[in-house]
């Protein structure tokens, strides 16, 4: 491998904070130098909510970052996600420059985009992003590539995504108050997409879930084009907090839910009584059955079932998914979640770690699809920049490129055409929500569960 230049991307979750570093080989493979993981918190749902613990945990995690990997980190690629996250199309169109013989030239597309550029956001939003959807030429034909057709008018949809202005620059206002600078912020939901999904899958048609602590985000592909991205506001972090109800120490949530939790109910047929140390110290002992561990858990899997179905029945590209769904995030570990989604949804159903444009020699760092986000914000950031070559001895600066063109701020217009291809999203009512109906279901299971064994957790 030759010489290889790096940039640092960070990762602030609902629970966890990862900071990764990495940069491209010959090949254009990302080459991971390393991952830190450390507990997060002020941030819920995907936003930062209490400052001053956030800035501690950030100065933890990146003076434990800089000790493991040897670097000193400045500047980083970030990312945003939560309920604030949207998306909206916005249509505009050019006539195309008096060539002798009508040609479409890749200026008149550059003119295009330029057009989008001069749309400005709602007052409080930010565009994170223009994604041109199709094109159409003389409002007939669609093309992907309009370069080289004939005609007298070009036109565009454009995807905007946006995200609240305050919420991400609060993340930034915080990030830079404990000396790490931001290049730019990505939405999470795309990064992670880019990190756990092949091309032709993009270009079938897929829907890639991330299960986070706090959120799950959902980014939708088809023809190679991001068509639709959602946060949901629940995620992972949920199911402990409705195990912690069952007045469970807090301490022993994690490692319950993942040594004898399931997200199939209907798996666990040797029913066992799983013993706790309790609040009273070593002899006091707490008891929850491994049958409603595991209805706890695949309850409020399926509320959060029910919301992601909801938004891609509203996407309008539903019908379209051909290559189903990608399952990925941390809350993707949880044994029979692919199973379960599977079932709810009645598509096929792939669990991904984010490891599909990494080098051979960092596939053991993307190993765990709790990376995936923080996987995809390097991806993103070196797709598209050319990185700072830097070293790697102690208090060497690992940096993000700079941006020398500065972004604009632009007004969305609500308003925009559908255009004959553009995907119907068919309102239909609300499932009914799994989770108003556990607490019956676990306390019918008490009355009725025969306790097989007694086993110390």
């Amino acid at each position: 491998m030759g010489k290889t230049s790096y940039i640092a991307a960070l990762d602030a979750g609902s629970s966890s904070l990862s900071i990764a570093v990495g940069g491209h080989d010959d090949e254009g493979k990302l080459v991971l130098t390393g991952i830190v993981t450390r507990p997060m918190q002020g941030v819920a749902r995907g936003e930062v909510d209490n400052r001053q613990q956030m800035m501690e945990a950030l100065r933890d995690a990146v003076r434990d970052a800089e000790q493991e990997l040897g670097v000193r980190i400045s500047d980083v690629y970030t990312g945003t996600s939560g309920r604030h996250v949207k998306c909206t199309n916005h249509d505009y169109h050019v006539f195309v420059g008096e060539h002798s013989d009508g040609e479409i030239r890749q200026e008149d597309v550059e003119a295009l985009h330029r057009g989008m550029e001069n749309v400005q956001a709602e007052d409080g939003e930010r565009i994170m992003d223009r994604i041109p959807q199709r094109y159409v030429v003389d409002g007939r034909e669609t093309v992907k590539d309009p370069v080289g057709r004939f005609g007298k008018k070009l036109e565009s949809t454009f995807n905007f995504v946006l995200a609240s202005s305050m919420l991400v620059d609060r993340l930034e206002k915080t990030l830079a108050a404990v000396n790490v600078r931001v290049r730019k912020t990505f939405v999470n939901a795309i990064a992670t997409a880019r990190a756990v999904t092949l091309p032709e899958e993009r270009e079938m048609g897929v829907a890639v879930i991330d299960l986070g602590a706090g959120t799950t985000d959902l980014c939708i592909w088809q023809g190679g084009a991001v068509r639709y991205v959602r946060g949901i506001p629940f995620g992972a972090g949920d199911i402990d907090n409705d195990i912690f109800q069952q007045g469970l120490l807090e301490k022993h949530v994690e490692g319950l839910k993942k040594t004898y939790g399931t997200a199939m109910a209907s798996q666990v047929t040797a029913d066992k009584l799983i013993a706790i140390s309790g609040r009273g110290g070593t002899r006091s002992k707490q008891e929850i059955s491994q049958k409603n561990l595991a209805i706890i858990i695949e309850n409020r899997l399926r509320e959060i079932i029910n919301f992601v179905t909801d938004e891609i029945a509203d996407s309008g590209y539903g019908s379209r998914l051909k290559g189903g769904i990608v399952l990925t995030g941390g809350g993707s570990r949880l044994a029979g979640v692919d199973e379960l989604f599977r079932e709810a949804t009645d598509m096929d159903v792939r669990l991904a770690t984010p490891d599909v444009a990494v080098a051979e020699e960092s596939l053991d760092k993307a190993s765990d699809p709790a990376h995936a986000t923080v996987i995809g914000l390097l991806l993103k950031a070196l797709e598209e920049n050319a990185p700072v070559a830097v070293g790697f001895s102690e208090h060497q600066t690992v940096a993000a490129p700079r941006n020398e063109k500065p972004e604009k701020e632009v007004k969305v217009d609500k308003k925009h055409k559908i255009e004959e291809e553009e995907p119907v999203r068919e309102k239909r009512p609300k499932k009914e929500r799994a989770f108003s109906r556990w607490f019956g279901a676990i306390k019918e299971n008490l009355a009725s569960d025969i306790l097989d064994g007694d086993e110390d957790f």
